[in-house]
């Protein structure tokens, strides 16, 4: 019997319905599901966007999503086979929660396979070259490169669409139980703390580089890093995570968030990006007041870190890209500088707020950093 094999046990809820858990592959999750726009929310393009960054940058050739929420309304879809139940071909089961997951996984597909069939045409061009210029080694080796690549490209897609994702399935629901379950799941929903997500993520490259920081530098952890998502008045840690993420991100790029050729260049050498965090901090912490975290202190303050980052950046970073070797010199101008808020040059500068202290408070644009920076830039 055509349609999907599923290997489950029906269990019922709420005396009128049916929910069960399965394992589905991606790709007969591409097959058998459908959105229907009376129940789920619009599709957000961009949240889309950075789950298929995500799947194209990963690491590993199978993907690890959380589950998805499916209904199927139609019992009489199903059909009963001995030891399982069929879904019928053609039938659809509808999306409840996983909509931005499940299409980004699609469009990952499509992509993958767009890519494919481009190498294909070259592989085709270059065999009809090769078959005109037998001789020619170069076109040999350059067919052999281009037909490895579309290799390599279909296994990562064929691994991409054998991957399972758990599902919750129910059965039996209508239109309107569907929008209650979508509603509560939801908005039940507690997201997780930045903090925990940089603390403990390890997909994002730029955090198992500050966590590996964080875990072995001395200095750091005498400074004291928060594991909450913001530093109070009455904290005496240095930073915390989410900070610490935008101080790396600018150190290497200039920029507060990093981009996917930073991913890149981190995956490729990661030892490197770890070391040069544990130059960086190694440097900066002793010419800073011996409990740099306190209020009292302009080293407490998000802009004045990552200003000093982007600072360093400026000499660590070469026009190609690469790294020098002898850039942490340049942090030695810290030891001129006035960590509290009696800094008058910073003062014209940044100006001050009600309470008498520098205006220090972050923003979104790199204005203020600019300010610092120059500000660091006199005492060369």
């Amino acid at each position: 019997m055509d349609g999907l094999r599923l290997r489950m046990t029906i269990h019922p809820y709420c005396e009128r319905y049916g929910m069960a858990t399965v394992s589905l592959k991606v790709h007969d999750l591409l097959n058998y599901t459908a959105i229907d726009p009376m129940v789920q929310r619009k599709l957000s393009s961009s949240q889309r966007k950075k789950i298929v960054h995500y799947v194209q940058e990963r690491e590993l050739d199978h993907i690890f999503f959380g589950p998805v929420t499916l209904s199927l309304r139609d019992v009489s879809a199903f059909a009963k086979e001995e030891d399982h139940l069929v879904l019928l071909h053609g039938s659809k089961l509808s999306i409840l929660d996983g909509q931005h997951r499940i299409q980004a996984l699609g469009h990952s597909n499509e992509k993958m396979q767009k890519e494919s069939k481009k190498y294909e045409r070259e592989v085709m061009k270059l065999k009809v070259k090769c078959r005109k210029l037998p001789e020619n080694n170069e076109l040999r080796e350059e067919l052999e490169q281009t037909e490895g690549l579309l290799a390599q490209l279909e296994s990562r897609r064929l691994d991409l669409l054998e991957s399972e994702l758990s599902v919750q399935l129910y059965i039996g629901l209508g239109e309107e139980e569907e929008k209650q379950l979508f509603g509560d799941i939801n908005s039940k929903v507690q997201l997780v703390s930045k903090e925990l997500g940089h603390a403990f993520d390890g997909s994002d490259p730029l955090n198992t580089v500050i966590q590996q920081v964080a875990d072995y530098n001395e200095l750091l952890k005498a400074a004291g890093i928060e594991s909450r998502n913001n530093l109070t008045a009455f904290n005496k840690n240095y930073t915390c995570y989410s900070w610490l993420y935008a101080t790396a991100s600018m150190l290497y790029s200039g920029k507060m968030q990093p981009s996917y050729e930073l991913a890149r260049r981190i995956r490729k050498d990661p030892a490197v990006h770890i070391e040069l965090l544990h130059q960086f901090m190694n440097t900066i912490l002793p010419q800073m007041p011996e409990q740099p975290g306190l209020t009292s202190f302009i080293s407490s303050s998000r802009v004045m870190q990552e200003a000093i980052a982007l600072y360093a950046h400026g000499y660590l970073v070469q026009d190609n890209g690469t790294y020098k070797g002898d850039w942490v010199s340049c942090l030695n101008i810290l030891k001129h500088v006035d960590w509290t808020h009696n800094n008058e040059h910073l003062a014209e500068k940044l100006g001050r707020m009600d309470n008498g202290k520098l205006n220090l408070i972050h923003e979104k644009s790199l204005r203020k950093h600019l300010i610092v920076v120059d500000y660091l830039n006199e005492f060369i």
